[in-house]
């Protein structure tokens, strides 16, 4: 594990008060009105103990802010401010900024665009347009964005699986001709012309991880370059491949001369457990012959999807009824007023097919193909790859891998899935199955950054049933300060801060933000290192963080005293280009 020896763990903070060798010397600062009387100061962040970022121990300091800036650090004893914020026994850090987000359709919704799963977790920034997805209309973007304010910042992509479609159509499954191969990089350097921080892929699923070469990636992504943008992906293969994976991330990193990011990096499943101490000592091979290769992260053992048992049923398109009312159920973790009837109508469809032999025999073969394309989950990955996450009338079954509960049984998993959807069809079950090893030692790398790969969502209203889904969206940035900084003390405080601002800011080249320093963008989290907790859990995943006390984005104060006030001072950051 990697630490520098100023790092200060958790568990010793409070005694490095009077430590006075690590605490920075600080010149008393006095701050004088304007001439017209007003206040030199909008808000003065007062008593607070001061984790800048920069991975260094904290130190007791007062925060001014003026405008959209931090105007001064010091004693501001003697300042005037419109506002005084009393931060005694709390941290005060830069805000937070999440790598890997969904939240594109979030923001464009008035309900959702305040981005409040996040806001109360401390993020002031996240990265839409993941794994491909967005858009290179950056313009159009900002203008939709904008229109009804969002809670956080946004810091666009340009979306390589939106401008693939875009060029080639539908018909994905082939390589570009030349022609449409300079279309894309068309669409990718307008996209940079408008504002994008980089370009973003998913080289995974719908068939690109075969038809998407490597040379196609090096090519169209190199055009960022002269922007001094980076590349970010869901990379190949997270399962068997997954060191060959990271190794062709590395290499488009070298061959197009620009940074690269793995994207919730991962090694999935039972039978690849271990690979990740492998892929991390490629990509630090990597850093020392100077490839600026860095990763993202989420902090849990399960990725997605996190779904009901009856998804690990593959359905073919000419089952009918049964394919069709699958489609017209919404995504897992998002609910509208009809999805109870549909999915009881869905489910006793299937339920029916299940008990059907030659219906089942059908299932069976559908779940097993393997369809080129678009596989199911099981044919793509194997039973290792899922985990029983919530079970009520099979509590037996709680936290079981299906490989084990196949292995224990001596009968196909397919059978097992059928039986318990005839039993108890909303288990809830997590796939992309890490081991809590391989997690960890991502987690310590000093280049992995903390990310959520999660929505915008609300909480779960009190008289609502609650939402089974994958608590990562509602959870992620306080985890890492509940779990792994104050539990177990895999990370010091500092540590977990600076993996969570300033190294997304450096990552980024997003150079006025990420840290708290004077002439920086005030972004500021506020929050008690002993009470800042995940609530969201499998079983009740829309459920806010708490201890954040205050929030300001952009020099406003959107959270206060842990609450949200309803001001949206989010903004989409632009990159300006070098020339």
């Amino acid at each position: 594990m990697e630490r520098s020896s100023a790092f200060v763990r958790y568990g010793t903070m409070k005694a490095m008060r009077f430590a006075v060798w690590l605490v920075p010397v600080l010149v008393p600062l006095v701050a004088c009105s304007p001439e017209d009387g007003s206040p030199e100061l909008d808000i003065v962040i007062r008593h607070g103990m001061v984790v800048n970022g920069t991975g260094n121990p904290w130190f007791h300091a007062d925060v001014g802010i003026r405008g959209d800036e931090i105007e001064a650090i010091g004693d501001l004893s003697g300042a005037a401010a419109r506002q005084t914020i009393d931060a005694s026994g709390l941290i005060v850090a830069p805000g937070f900024i999440d790598m890997h987000t969904h939240v594109d359709d979030g923001f464009a919704d008035a309900g959702t665009s305040a981005n409040l799963n996040y806001l109360l977790q401390g993020v002031t920034t996240v990265r839409p347009g993941a794994d491909g997805s967005g858009s290179y209309e950056i313009d159009e973007l900002k203008r939709l964005w904008e229109e009804n304010g969002i809670g956080t910042n946004a810091v666009p992509f340009a979306g390589f699986t939106v401008i693939r479609h875009e060029v080639l159509g539908e018909d994905q499954l082939r390589a570009p001709t030349n022609s449409e191969m300079e279309r894309m990089k068309s669409l990718v350097r307008r996209a940079m012309d408008e504002g994008a921080w980089g370009i973003s892929a998913q080289l995974e699923y719908d068939g690109f991880n075969l038809f998407v070469t490597t040379e196609e990636m090096v090519e169209v992504s190199g055009v960022v370059r002269d922007y001094g943008g980076i590349y970010t992906a869901h990379i190949r293969d997270e399962a068997g491949d997954f060191v060959a994976a990271v190794e062709e991330t590395i290499a488009i990193g070298e061959r197009a001369g620009i940074p690269v990011n793995v994207t919730h990096i991962k090694a999935t499943g039972r039978d690849n457990w271990g690979l990740m101490r492998t892929a991390v000592a490629s990509i630090n091979s990597a850093r020392e012959r100077g490839v600026a290769i860095t990763a993202d992260q989420y902090p849990f053992l399960q990725g997605a999807p996190i779904d009901y048992i009856t998804a690990l049923i593959d359905i073919p398109a000419d089952m009918q009824p049964l394919h069709d009312m699958l489609q017209q159920l919404p995504e897992p973790g998002s609910t509208t007023p009809e999805t109870p009837e549909l999915r009881q109508r869905f489910v006793a469809e299937l339920q029916a097919a299940l008990r059907d032999p030659e219906l089942r025999e059908r299932l069976r073969r559908s779940t097993y193909e393997q369809r080129p394309d678009n596989p199911g989950a099981v044919a793509r990955w194997g039973w290792q790859d899922f985990r029983i996450k919530v079970a009520v009338e099979n509590s037996a079954v709680l936290e079981e891998n299906l490989a084990d509960l196949v292995d224990g049984q001596g009968r196909d998993g397919f059978d097992i899935v059928a039986d318990l959807v005839l039993s108890e069809p909303d288990i809830l079950f997590a796939s992309a199955s890490q081991s809590p090893e391989d997690m960890r030692h991502a987690l310590i790398q000093p280049w992995v950054m903390i990310s959520s790969d999660g929505e915008t969502g609300l909480a779960t209203g009190e008289d609502e049933p609650p939402t089974r889904a994958h608590p990562r969206s509602f959870a992620s940035q306080v985890i890492v300060l509940r779990q792994f900084v104050r539990e177990e003390g895999i990370l010091s405080l500092p540590e977990a801060v600076r993996k969570m601002s300033s190294l997304p800011a450096q990552v980024l080249s997003l150079d006025d933000r990420g840290l708290l320093l004077e002439g920086y963008k005030a972004d500021v989290a506020v929050f008690d290192p002993e009470a800042v907790r995940d609530n969201a859990t499998y079983s009740d995943a829309h459920q806010y963080a708490t201890g954040v006390q205050y929030v300001i984005v952009n020099g406003q104060v959107s959270v206060s005293g842990g609450e949200f006030n309803g001001i949206r001072a989010g903004q989409v950051l632009l990159k300006e280009a070098p020339w």
